[in-house]
């Protein structure tokens, strides 16, 4: 495991979003099909739960993202105005503007943003769609046993 040191602050904030949180929520969507009237609350319930947890580490994802985006372009701007002219001059490239421009992809502080970005970007993407998960796990449920079209004549006997 890394040293927290050496992190960024967005990766150490990115650490605290504990994803495993919603694993047990996640393998109650394969139960919808066996469901009952009599689980159907605490179904319904654990959903709604799940949604509200995801929906709170979904805002932090995004936050962390806007920070990784901001962390990203400071990073390329130093790499540009700060490191290139040294990094230019060592290498006996001539100095330009597209020189400069080449060496930022190479920085290894705009590399290390550039995967930053990358975690939080994806992070936000994957709390989205559980989030949707969740949203269409709770109104299915809500539909199979509150709705006539899926109850037998026996349901609930």
């Amino acid at each position: 495991m890394e040293d927290n040191k050496a992190l960024s602050p967005v990766e150490q904030n990115l650490q605290k979003i504990d994803v495993t949180k919603l694993v047990e929520y996640t393998r109650k969507i394969k139960d919808i099909g066996s469901l009952n009237k009599m689980m159907a609350p605490s179904y319904l319930r654990d959903f709604i739960i799940a949604y509200d947890i995801c929906g709170s580490m979904l805002a932090m994802a995004v936050r962390y993202d806007l920070d990784a985006s901001t962390e990203l372009e400071t990073a390329k701007a130093i790499a540009y105005l700060d490191n290139a002219g040294e990094y230019l001059k060592n290498k006996g490239i001539k100095e330009s503007s597209a020189a400069r421009e080449r060496y930022v992809a190479i920085d290894a502080t705009v590399i290390t943003a550039s995967n930053t970005k990358a975690k939080t970007t994806a992070l936000v993407m994957l709390l989205k769609n559980k989030l949707q998960d969740f949203r269409m796990a709770h109104d299915d449920v809500k539909k199979m046993v509150y709705s006539d079209e899926y109850q037998t004549n026996n349901e609930g006997f």
